[in-house]
Formats: C-alpha cells, sequence, structure tokens
C-alpha cells in the first residue's frame, strides 16, 4: 500500500487540516479533537503501520462514549479505547462498524475490552464479518445491536443523540454516523478524501446515491473513511471524482475498449489536485464497476 508513491502525494494526505486540534498522535495516525465531546481518528499508514489503517472516531455524552469503528487490529482498537478513557473518564459504551471491510471491523475484540461495549452494526455487515473475514468475532457479534433498514438508529447519549443511517454502495451494507449538533459526519468508506477509494465491493450507482445522502446531511464536518478531515466543499469535490469515473466507464463503453484499457488512460480532473492511490489497478477496479453495472454484457471487460 502507497508503494511507488512520491513524497508530495504522501505528505499532502498525511498533513493535518489547517487549524487541527491534535490531542494524541502516533506513527499511525492522530486523534483530532473536531468538537466539544466529538474526536476524529485520522489514520495515516502509508508509512506501512497498519495499527488503525481506517479512519473513525469517538462521540462523547453525559451517560456513554459512542466509538466509531473497530478499526484494523485490537491493538489499534485498544489504543482509541485508552484515549476514550483519557479523555472522558470512561471507556466506549458503543462501537459502531460502518461496514465488514477488515480494517474497519478488524479489532472488535480490542473495541469491547471485557464485552461491556454494545456493538451496533447492520444483519448484513454482521454476516459478511463471520464469512469474509480472518478470525471473526461471532461470539461478539451475536448479541450485537442490529442496525435495521426501517429507519435511522438513535444511539441516546443523554445530552447528545448519535444517529445511525443505514446506506449502501461501498459495500452491500455501510452506516454513516452523524449528529445534529454539531453537525459532523462519520461517512465510513463511503467517502475518501485524497485518496481514490476502492471499488471492489462497490455498486456505483447506489455508492453515488449515498455520497448525495451525506451531502444532504448539511455537515459542516466529514470524517472520509481514508485521508484527512472534510468540509462540505471537499465532498462536493469527491462527488466530482465520483461522476469523473461514470463518465470515463461511459467513454469506454462507446469506444468500445477495456476497463484496463480504461483504467490506464484516466485520470483525475485537475481541478482536483493531488489524490493518493493505493493500488494502480484502483482506476480500472472503479470503471470496471460502472461498466459492468451499465452493461452486464461486458463483465468480461
Amino acid at each position: 500500500m502507497g508503494a511507488g508513491l512520491g513524497s508530495l502525494p504522501r505528505a499532502l494526505w498525511a498533513t493535518p487540516r489547517a487549524g487541527a486540534h491534535i490531542v494524541a498522535a502516533e506513527p499511525w495516525g492522530r486523534l483530532e479533537r473536531i468538537a466539544d465531546g466529538v474526536w476524529a481518528m485520522v489514520s495515516t499508514p502509508l508509512s506501512g503501520d497498519r495499527t488503525t489503517l481506517c479512519n473513525g472516531g469517538l462521540i462523547a455524552g453525559r451517560h456513554g462514549v459512542v466509538m466509531v469503528e473497530a478499526f484494523a487490529s485490537d491493538a489499534g482498537a485498544q489504543w482509541m479505547a485508552a484515549q476514550s478513557l483519557a479523555l472522558t473518564g470512561r471507556a466506549p459504551t458503543h462501537v459502531v462498524l460502518t461496514h465488514y471491510h477488515a480494517d474497519h471491523a478488524g479489532g472488535v475484540r480490542g473495541a469491547t475490552g471485557d464485552a461491556a461495549a454494545r456493538i451496533h452494526v447492520t444483519p448484513e455487515t454482521r454476516a459478511l464479518v463471520i464469512a469474509r473475514n480472518t478470525n471473526p468475532p461471532a461470539d461478539l457479534l451475536a448479541g450485537a445491536t442490529l442496525v435495521q433498514p426501517q429507519s435511522d438508529t438513535v444511539v441516546d447519549l443523554g445530552d447528545r443523540r448519535v444517529h445511525l443511517t443505514r446506506l449502501s454502495g461501498h459495500t452491500a451494507s455501510d452506516v454513516a454516523v452523524h449528529l445534529e449538533e454539531p453537525r459532523v459526519v462519520f461517512c465510513g468508506d463511503l467517502m475518501w478524501n485524497g485518496m481514490f477509494p476502492n471499488y471492489v465491493d462497490a455498486v456505483p450507482s447506489q455508492l453515488s446515491r449515498s455520497v448525495a445522502t451525506l451531502r444532504a446531511l448539511g455537515g459542516a464536518t466529514y470524517v472520509p473513511g481514508h485521508g484527512t478531515v472534510a468540509s462540505a466543499a471537499e465532498l462536493d469535490a469527491y462527488i466530482t471524482l465520483l461522476d469523473s469515473v461514470e463518465q470515463a466507464a461511459r467513454r469506454a463503453l462507446e469506444r468500445g475498449i477495456t476497463a484496463t484499457a480504461a483504467g490506464a488512460e484516466y485520470r483525475i480532473p485537475p481541478q482536483l489536485g493531488e489524490w493518493v492511490l493505493f493500488n494502480p489497478r484502483y482506476y480500472e477496479r472503479a470503471i470496471g464497476a460502472w461498466m459492468r453495472e451499465l452493461q452486464p454484457e461486458s463483465l468480461g471487460a
């Protein structure tokens, strides 16, 4: 991951936003205070340290603390739980998994500690963690609180209500975590900032609709699954990026070229500046996902 990246993209991605209030930092990432009782964990794994790997955060209220994500390892989740104790006086009482990918769900045992924390997960994500991830914590997930599709699940922290909204598109089941005040949205991997997204499980049209839903939530601050903490304007830039991928796929279908060829030609729209690419095949993967959805017979493209 990050192999072959120049120093400029690495620096652009790892640099905190202007005015960031960093309360803790490690080689794998930093914990930023973004509002009273709200912190964002911004992972910086391009050096090779994957202790946390994904972004997430903490939301504190009078009656408890929500930890967003279980991160990539027990050690990463334990570090975040320790930060919760240091900052709020209590360990996390709730842990939310935004989707099943192991960089977000790998540290469930470390996140729950003595199993006192309540895990919030959709039924689909629980099934995928158990079916696809290595050494899944099936015993802990058996008693999880399920996020159902009928309406937002609300975690009541006494003086603060945390909304869990079911979406999809990055995977078959994604969750956004958001607050009405302060207006903060934890996006999971529905949003990437300064990093080109991974479409490995994506249904592109659903992803685009879900990102539009994130924008409609009216957040002042968005915490992406990867990359730096973002503003609404940076979410708009991400939407422009997703649109450019769709356009590249449509052009490829019109020209009769493969996703591999289209990926080799694709360039980030210049007005969006520098974006880190985790894997050189991510362009091809994203365009191919759109091609399969737009024209199913192009499965072999």
